[in-house]
């Protein structure tokens, strides 16, 4: 289930020969095109939309794959909205576009980049502000100095920073939320030696009848922004593992050891807010319950399954769809999503779910488990991986 997608590269946005960030050589300057697997675009959108540091649950652990299947054209060889979708209220046709600029997007970025850590902006700014001991950083969700919707960080080391648009308005529309972007993405640079690309992405939604999809990307300087210091880089790779590891384990359904991992001294609130003596000792009770609480989750709980030849752990759900659905000669009535974490790396976070030092100081053997993110598709399936330490996939069944 393959859609053809443009993706047109302004080279003249980066700041010239010698001076970084160079333009990428996995990059292709001016008009190009991509394959766009429709079942792995949803894996990602589930994946991006996972709350990191929440319990409970949330719809956008599921709709992706039910609500979006629905809304892509059947037949056309570019990937284009049916009339449908194309007709929901303003509120909803925002989201849709949100999603789908961020998922078609960090999708082809995925691979091109070859990123093994990648975490959302607003958690990234905020744990590392935290863990350096810095309340006042800016860190916004709107307006010039918003955080960046994702920081990644690639094989080598290299830390880019990410801004993601989607629209159905066509691409004038599209040309000004760029224009937007090139402030709202620039409230994070990192040191010299760690700095990789400072991304734009713009994807104008096609919609049935008319022309299809294009992806736009620019890479515009930087504006004002929050910098990380070389002293503080190991905070800011301990921050992005967090985040990963923690939205990992929401997936795979252990959402009290996500919380554990992402926020080891409680919620923001009570991180920030005054302490006295008796404040401590209930926060302190409210931790080590919460400890517990995780330690079960990931040895007793009998509702995870080993996944994946028994390597993984984690929850397989199959949804059927309110109505079955024709792609090309065939007729969708399910969705089975698999997603686990590594079975090692769970039994060795349930003896200590709750870490407050720095991971990589913490003697975590899973940490060499997380490596290159990668995904692969098939017809109706696809497949997710990030190094060794997760795997998730779907699979579109008649």
């Amino acid at each position: 289930m393959d859609r053809r997608l443009p993706i047109f590269i302004d080279k003249s946005t980066w700041p010239g020969p010698g001076i970084p960030p160079l333009f990428p050589r996995a990059f292709r300057s001016g008009l190009g095109h991509y394959d766009l697997n429709i079942p792995s675009m949803l894996l990602m959108i589930g994946y991006l939309t996972t709350p990191t540091a929440t319990t409970g649950v949330t719809l956008s652990e599921f709709w992706a794959w039910v609500r979006y299947l629905a809304a892509i054209t059947p037949d056309d060889q570019e990937m284009k909205l049916t009339q449908s979708f194309s007709t929901l209220d303003a509120h909803q046709k925002t989201i849709l576009s949100d999603d789908f600029g961020m998922g078609v997007s960090m999708l082809w970025l995925w691979n091109t980049l070859s990123f093994d850590l990648v975490v959302d902006g607003n958690y990234f700014m905020r744990q590392h502000a935290h863990s350096v001991g810095v309340t006042q950083r800016r860190v916004v969700k709107r307006g010039p100095n918003k955080t960046p919707d994702f920081v990644g960080r690639d094989s080598k080391g290299f830390w880019h920073v990410i801004e993601c648009k989607g629209t159905q308005s066509g691409s004038h529309y599209s040309n000004r939320q760029l224009a937007g972007g090139l402030a709202q993405k620039q409230s994070l640079i990192f040191p010299r030696n760690y700095t990789g690309q400072r991304l734009v992405c713009g994807l104008t939604i096609g919609l049935e009848g008319a022309e299809g999809s294009r992806l736009e990307v620019i890479d515009p300087p930087p504006d004002d922004p929050v910098e990380i210091f070389p002293d503080e880089m190991p905070q800011a790779n301990d921050a992005a593992t967090r985040g990963v590891m923690s939205k990992l384990l929401r997936m795979a359904g252990f959402e009290t050891a996500a919380e554990a991992l992402a926020l080891p001294e409680g919620t923001w609130t009570d991180v920030l807010k005054k302490q006295t003596r008796a404040s401590n000792e209930r926060h302190r009770q409210v931790i080590e319950e919460r400890d517990s609480r995780a330690r079960i989750e990931l040895t007793e709980d009998l509702s995870r399954r080993p996944l994946f030849d028994e390597r993984f752990i984690g929850r397989e759900i199959k949804l059927e769809l309110p109505r079955a659905l024709r792609i090309g000669d065939a007729f969708v009535r399910h969705v089975v999503v698999r997603q686990g974490v590594n079975r090692d790396a769970v039994m060795e976070l349930a003896e200590q779910p709750n870490i407050t030092a720095l991971i990589q100081d913490s003697s975590t053997d899973w940490l060499s488990l997380v490596g290159r993110n990668e995904t692969s598709s098939n017809g109706f399936s696809a497949a997710l991986q990030i190094g060794k330490l997760f795997r998730s996939e779907i699979h579109l069944e008649g």
